[in-house]
């Protein structure tokens, strides 16, 4: 495998309360769900040591973090350098994101939100994007049955046309799911946003400003995906890990 780890580092959002799922911020929040008795976090940190990264920020909050470190440590039983970037408030994604700009220190970025579990490989797609250093940054699609219930993008020709949040009538069956990647001057766009109506900063608007520019690119993946947002999704990614 080609060394990613030199242009591209990862940050993995892992500040969410997980309380609707037993895990409070004392119990480490949404990280430290368990999924068929391991750790959300641990399947996100297997997945980008697999694909070659190993320079990994974690953004966790003021109570989750002591939970986080404990069992994440320096990260070393991955071979990861974990870094650990404080989000005192929960301020949205792309606030979490604008946090860890001295962390990547000019390189281009990977970021995984920590609930987000899905079968497809993408160690060929990080290599890519870490080879080719482009300009753009890249959304990543699973076809979903629920539309409705996600952001989606609309495709025609291999490239997006729109990004819509939950849209009421069906336009795309293609969900943007919690993995981006971005290029060094993603950090610029990040303080044109305006909070939105939760008061968060939102990662949708960060795409959408890069769809403006004509530098979003996307890649449809295939099989399962899904967001362990509750006791449902989470008994359902468990039938989904179990094969």
């Amino acid at each position: 495998m080609a060394d990613v780890s030199k242009n591209l580092c990862a940050v993995i959002l892992a500040a969410g309360a997980g309380s609707r799922l037993g895990y409070p911020n004392e119990r480490g929040g949404k990280p430290m769900v368990e999924a068929l008795g391991k750790p959300l976090l641990a399947y996100g940190l297997e997945r980008l040591a697999g694909a070659g990264l190993r320079d990994v920020a974690l953004v966790v909050n003021p109570v989750n973090q002591p939970v986080i470190e404990a069992f994440a440590g320096d990260g070393a039983r991955w071979g990861l350098k974990i870094s650990y970037v404080l989000q005192q408030k929960p301020l949205g994604i792309a606030h979490a994101l604008s946090l860890c700009q001295d962390f990547s220190a000019g390189r281009h970025v990977l970021l995984l939100l920590v609930d987000n579990l899905f079968a497809a490989n993408i160690d060929a797609a990080v290599a890519a994007y870490a080879e080719g250093q482009p300009e753009q940054a890249e959304v990543f699609l699973v076809k979903v049955a629920n539309p409705q219930d996600y952001g989606v993008a609309v495709v025609a020709n291999g490239q997006v046309e729109r990004l819509v949040e939950k849209p009421q009538k069906f336009i795309s069956d293609l969900a943007v799911i919690g993995l981006y990647f971005y290029p060094p001057d993603v950090y610029n766009f990040i303080p044109q946003l305006k909070p939105s109506a939760r008061g968060e900063l939102e990662i949708t608007d960060v795409n959408s400003l890069f769809l403006q520019q004509g530098r979003l690119k996307c890649c449809e993946l295939r099989g399962w995906w899904i967001d362990v947002g509750n006791a449902e999704r989470l008994a359902e990614a468990e039938r989904l890990l179990r094969g």
